[in-house]
């Protein structure tokens, strides 16, 4: 049988194994929420339901929610590993002067059970269009290879950069770069470049990813394996070369703050130990390296490689709150009490199952699933202390009544939250309570839409997209919801939308009455230009 299809074989086979195992991913939830929201709302890209709104879909993934939507999240995750297996087979298979399968087989094993238990589908779909793209170019078919890599970039931004930087890894290993760097082909990547620079500029993540000290320490102790194995080894600087760039992209990703962080080890976290496996295969064939001692260098390799994901699947192993019945006492109580004048705040629960029941039966969330969205406003919870008097100052200013606290295990971020509740130093009632969850009231709530003494204000109708509010006179109303600057507000006219100091908006009002604000991007805003800045006369109208 042809290696490829035992290797798509072997993928195939790992997802179904260890879903049994491990019944959902880690970020499995977020993957839900992203798309059962593309199936109600299509290429909507904004979402007022997490975060207290922030851009959804075109900064993370185009091409993998329409994809899951339409053929189911686990047929469309079967194919990506197969597509993964098949493809990696094709490029490492008689290549570097080994013959041996089990790099392969070691790739579509490792890295289908990586992709099921952390959950990150999308940039799977990324990584297999990114193996595609390796493939075409050493075919030197430029053209598929050009749209193979935009397909990378809708697929997964972090897919995308992480497949330049394996180009440039392999271009420099490489020692000849003549048949890789066609021009054609680099004014195909420039452009894809530029397209994904002209879209992150456009609809901006939201902060920060956090990076810790063990996961760079995971990438600089594979990449040191890696040039151990490849010592006194010819025909392996492809695979330096990767090792190298990803080691540099790691440090570079630590020391300097952005939002990639952490996502920096997702390229060692899948192809790592596979590729030293290769460079064992090449010792034990050429240098007679002892077969202990490549048996305990490969198993490390592939240990050190799979361990954070081992790591977090025991914390989805016995999650209660992946089921909808543990949620569906609160959900049953939020309706019954709803107001779309505030939100609810839902103390993080381990898997962020919250972040995907809740806004999907229409309870918009304070938080949700993105930690780069969580960090520039809700860095408090993640303090080892939190006082009372800021967590009040918290809820108010991100318009919350409601606080649902799960039973069973937190996210890292709640623990502290969870404890000012349960010590009742809160201030907070509970108003519900069952096996699963308690629900608390914060007394005197601040609304979503706040106005000045004498004036009055009320949300009529909060949607993922769109807000009704209720205006009693002309002014400036505190609007609780992260500024755009594609907001736009109709009747037009009748009021405009500015940014205030905390990055939340502020409707300023010509006249009385009820408007409806609304999230709707132009090419023009796209690109820098006028947008739903207020004239002059409409800002003074508000004084």
């Amino acid at each position: 049988m042809d290696e490829a299809v035992v290797a798509a074989a072997l993928a195939v086979a790992s997802v179904a194994l260890v879903r049994l195992l491990v019944p959902v991913g880690v970020d499995t939830a977020g993957q839900l929420y992203e798309t059962l929201r593309w199936l109600h709302g299509g290429f909507q890209f904004w979402d007022n339901y997490w975060y207290d709104g922030r851009y959804s879909l075109i900064d993370y993934s185009l091409l993998y929610y329409p994809i899951a939507g339409f053929a189911g999240q686990l047929p469309t995750i079967l194919a990506i590993s197969a597509a993964s297996g098949y493809l990696f087979e094709g490029l490492v298979f008689g290549r570097f002067g080994v013959s041996s399968p089990w790099p392969a087989r070691a790739f579509a094993v490792t890295a289908s059970i990586g992709v099921w238990i952390s959950g990150e589908y999308p940039f799977a779909l990324g990584m297999a269009l990114g193996l595609l793209v390796l493939v075409l170019c050493d075919q030197r078919r430029v053209v598929l290879a050009t749209a193979a890599t935009l397909a990378t970039l809708l697929a997964s931004p972090l897919a995308f950069l992480l497949l330049m930087l394996s180009l440039a890894g392999i271009a420099v290993g490489a020692g000849s770069r003549r048949r890789l760097l066609d021009l054609r082909l680099v004014v195909g990547l420039a452009l894809c470049g530029l397209l994904g620079v002209g879209v992150q500029l456009a609809f901006p993540a939201g902060g920060d990813f956090p990076f810790n000290f063990w996961a760079l320490f995971q990438v600089l102790a594979l990449s040191a394996c890696s040039f151990a194995a490849s010592a006194k080894l010819r025909g392996v600087g492809v695979i330096r070369g990767m090792f190298a760039a990803m080691s540099i992209a790691a440090v570079a990703a630590y020391v300097i703050p952005s939002p990639v962080g952490g996502n920096a080890t997702r390229l060692i976290d899948y192809v790592g130990g596979p590729l030293i496996w290769i460079l064992l295969a090449r010792q034990l064939h050429e240098r007679r390296m002892r077969r202990a001692v490549a048996i305990m260098i490969g198993a490390v390799a592939l240990g050190g490689q799979l361990a954070p994901n081992v790591v977090s699947a025991s914390l989805a192993l016995n999650a209660p709150s992946a089921q909808a019945r543990f949620w569906s006492g609160a959900i049953a109580f939020l309706h019954a009490h709803s107001n779309p004048n505030f939100r609810v705040e839902s103390v993080d629960s381990a898997g962020h199952w919250d972040a995907y029941y809740l806004p999907a039966a229409g309870i918009p969330i304070v938080r949700g699933w993105f930690r780069q969205d969580d960090f520039p406003g809700n860095e408090l919870l993640y303090a080892h202390a939190l006082s009372s008097a800021r967590y009040d100052r918290w809820l108010r200013n991100n318009g919350v009544h409601y606080v649902v606290l799960p039973s069973g295990a937190l996210d890292y971020s709640a623990v502290a939250e969870a404890h000012v509740l349960i010590s009742g130093r809160s201030g907070l009632q509970v108003v519900y309570r069952d096996p699963n969850v308690t629900i608390f009231a914060l007394p005197k709530a601040t609304p979503l839409v706040t106005a000045p003494r004498g004036r009055r204000a009320a949300v009529l109708d909060f949607g993922h997209t769109s807000v009704a509010v209720r205006l009693s006179v002309p002014g400036r109303y505190r609007f609780a919801v992260n500024y755009t600057p594609y907001w736009e507000v109709s009747p037009p006219g009748s009021a405009c939308i500015f940014e205030s100091a905390h990055g939340f908006s502020e409707i300023v009002a010509a006249r009385a009455g009820t408007i409806t604000v609304r999230f709707g991007p132009t090419l023009e805003q796209m690109l820098g230009g006028a947008g739903t800045a207020c004239h002059a006369q409409t800002r003074a109208a508000g004084a």
